[in-house]
């Protein structure tokens, strides 16, 4: 039985693809890399953020003594062009069906916890979410990933058996952090990885809308 959803936030809740590939843009820019397209993002985007950075051209040692700026300067960016992203399709159904059905829901993300809660209350989805599971800062995720540890604790603490939760994001982190904590995976497509890399990952269930949720909670809760 399924009892509580851990969405990932960027790309699988907010439709903020275009926003991301724009604002790397200008980091790249200002470091003297080529700009990408969605495409070419969806291909090499990675976490840590330092891996994707460097496939797409910056020196990884460089890289890592300016981070800081780097940060900053797509922080600065991304929010301007975020602020006018909406959710992606379905997933007002979905956040609503699982309220319906009393499944608890969290956001855990590598984005910032204000960040997330400024647009959860801007897009007026702040009540369907028990908790945001997210970062104080943005410069950690440069380096390291730590959503998954985020989202094992709050199982934990609120004792949830690893069978009645289920993850659902946008990429393979999502996926390889559903293998490792020995939950359930639903990857959706359209968002920060390529389908054919998403399927490559082997998530349990693969949807392009998240209207294609209520049947998967449906499938393991019968």
């Amino acid at each position: 039985m399924i009892k509580l959803v851990a969405f990932d936030w960027n790309g699988t809740l907010l439709a903020d693809t275009a926003a991301v590939v724009e604002a790397d843009n200008v980091v790249f820019e200002a470091f003297g890399a080529k700009p990408i397209t969605i495409q070419q993002f969806r291909n090499t985007f990675d976490v840590p953020f330092l891996d994707y950075y460097v496939a797409n051209g910056l020196d990884r040692n460089y890289f890592l003594k300016r981070q800081d700026k780097v940060s900053a300067l797509f922080h600065e960016a991304y929010e301007e062009r975020a602020a006018k992203a909406r959710t992606r399709s379905g997933v007002r159904q979905a956040l609503a069906w699982l309220k319906k059905h009393e499944v608890n829901q969290v956001v855990f993300s590598n984005h910032t916890t204000h960040g997330i809660a400024f647009q959860l209350g801007r897009l007026g989805i702040q009540k369907y979410f028990e908790k945001v599971l997210a970062r104080s800062d943005l410069v950690g995720a440069m380096e390291k990933r730590n959503k998954g540890a985020k989202l094992e604790s709050f199982i934990e603490e609120h004792k949830y058996h690893k069978s009645e939760v289920l993850i659902v994001g946008d990429t393979i982190e999502e996926i390889d952090i559903a293998r490792t904590l020995d939950i359930k995976s639903v990857a959706i497509t359209g968002g920060y990885n390529s389908a054919i890399r998403l399927k490559a990952a082997r998530p349990d269930f693969l949807i392009h809308n998240m209207v294609g949720l209520e049947n998967i909670i449906k499938k393991l809760n019968a």
